[in-house]
């Protein structure tokens, strides 16, 4: 989400196809001294941490007969943007052409202490009757118990069972009943279904669900934007079939389009380079591009939730460490799995997620989710609230010959960089291969030394693979170039 999302508030945004209902766009009202807005107020932002970033939404302002600039000032605690993932501040100066403006205004939290807030924009020019915008924002302190996390001290393989004793033995939940948790869980701020298989960042999304109204009832689905239904981002296949507490494990199971998630059936998820079929947002289905020995058919969702469904994915290999080996594996579940307790997936499939999870920060989105979800089953996702867990546990993955007093320890910063990685070592390293994420070579050094730089500074921004060589003995690490 790069912090973002499409909240389909406005109501001229809400119909965009005729499968939704057929009505036609609300017009944008006239209004006194050519100032226009498409509303005169922003659903509430509910509830954002402090010293966070809420995600966005957004208007378009027209204006005619300027004489002169524009001025957009936001009251505490909104910013607004001419773009959707940065350049937030309190006060915009917009320059007619020709004597008018049209522009897409993006709003943003951004508070710094606790407390409500009814904070309006204001819109005014010389000569013209100004215009507000008001919206509501509740900022609020983590959420997190205070000492939930308090026996989360290790690293590795002991911080992901640390982590399971944590969040394991949560309240089950009927299937049934997840359809008014959903209400909760994943409602946008104008109280629409929030489907990640439809969503549009940043922009009016192709159709827009509704609570109760659009929820499948056993038919239909044969087209996107009929009906939609209780996605399982872990297939039940893969833990064989509608078994509790798994099957109705509010942290892996979203409301999303019925003919999206038929499309995607038991899938993997994967990186798609050659869909053979791409939804109506952008998510694809085709072969696995991802890198290791898997390349067969993969589900690949848009970039601003890829984040969210892969800590859903180690959300589910922490919570079910005792389980997973006794799980009844389908073949699309052997392709992520490694049958292991530690680390749980396959190398391809750890180094994807992580990347997904090091590419989509988490978001307000979230936040607020796991809130609602820890209120109905007592557990949280630790991989939302400290997203550092992940690193610990899965980013520095050790590949050892020989006894652990031989092993390679290495220490490589900054990470993530910008492009040059310093390290140093107690032993002498003897070569660095650097891959990208696929597996392919992109540079070679043998340094024969105990300390030295990875210049990967003309490098794309992405997720690299840096493995460093000691006689026998190897050790990898991942670097994020931003």
């Amino acid at each position: 989400m790069r912090y973002s999302f499409t909240l389909a508030l406005l109501l001229f945004h809400f119909i965009t196809t005729s499968q939704t209902s057929g009505l036609a766009p609300t017009p944008i009202q006239e209004a006194s001294g050519g100032i226009q807005l498409s509303v005169d107020e922003l659903p509430s932002f509910r509830k954002v941490y402090v010293n966070t970033v809420s995600e966005v939404q957004f208007y378009d302002l027209q204006a005619t007969g300027l004489s002169g600039s524009m001025v957009l000032q936001a009251q505490y605690p909104l910013m607004i943007s001419l773009h959707c993932h940065d350049d937030f501040q309190e006060q915009l100066l917009l320059t007619p052409s020709n004597g008018a403006v049209e522009e897409r205004i993006y709003v943003r939290v951004f508070p710094e202490i606790t407390g409500n807030f009814q904070a309006i924009i204001s819109h005014s020019s010389q000569g013209h009757t100004p215009r507000q915008l008001t919206t509501h924002a509740e900022s609020i302190e983590s959420q997190v118990p205070p000492l939930y996390y308090s026996t989360a001290t290790g690293s590795g393989r002991l911080l992901k069972t640390q982590l399971h004793n944590i969040i394991k033995d949560h309240n089950t939940q009927t299937y049934a009943s997840l359809w008014s948790h959903f209400v909760q869980t994943d409602a946008t701020f104008s109280g629409k279904v929030w489907d990640m298989y439809s969503d549009i960042p940043c922009q009016e999304p192709p159709y827009i669900f509704e609570f109760g109204v659009d929820q499948d009832t056993g038919s239909g689905g044969n087209t996107e934007g009929d009906v939609f239904n209780r996605e399982h981002s872990m297939p039940r296949s893969w833990f064989g079939g509608a078994v509790n507490p798994m099957n109705t494990d509010l942290y892996h199971i979203f409301p999303v389009d019925k003919h999206v998630n038929a499309v995607r059936d038991n899938w993997p998820y994967g990186r798609v380079n050659n869909p053979g079929w791409t939804s109506q947002n952008g998510s694809r289905l085709g072969p696995n591009a991802a890198g290791g020995t898997y390349t067969g058919t993969a589900f690949e969702p848009i970039d601003a939730y890829k984040g969210d469904l892969a800590r859903a994915f180690l959300y589910m290999i922490t919570r079910y460490e005792d389980r997973i080996e006794n799980w009844t594996y389908s073949e699309e579940g052997n392709n992520m799995f490694d049958h292991n307790t530690y680390p749980g997936y396959k190398p391809w499939a750890i180094e994807l997620l992580l990347e997904w999870h090091n590419l989509d920060p988490v978001s307000h989105k979230e936040r607020m989710r796991n809130d609602a979800v820890f209120q109905i089953q007592g557990n949280r996702n630790p991989f939302v609230d400290h997203p550092e867990f992940v690193e610990k546990i899965w980013g520095d993955t050790t590949l050892t010959t020989g006894k652990p007093g031989e092993w390679i320890y290495l220490n490589l910063y900054p990470n993530p960089s910008k492009g040059l990685v310093q390290w140093t070592s107690a032993q002498t390293i003897n070569q660095i291969n650097t891959f990208t994420i696929d597996g392919r070579v992109v540079q070679m050094l043998t340094p024969h030394s105990t300390q030295g730089i990875v210049n990967l500074y003309d490098f794309p921004a992405g997720v690299y693979i840096v493995r460093f060589r000691s006689g026998n003995h190897m050790t990898q690490k991942r670097v994020v170039l931003h």
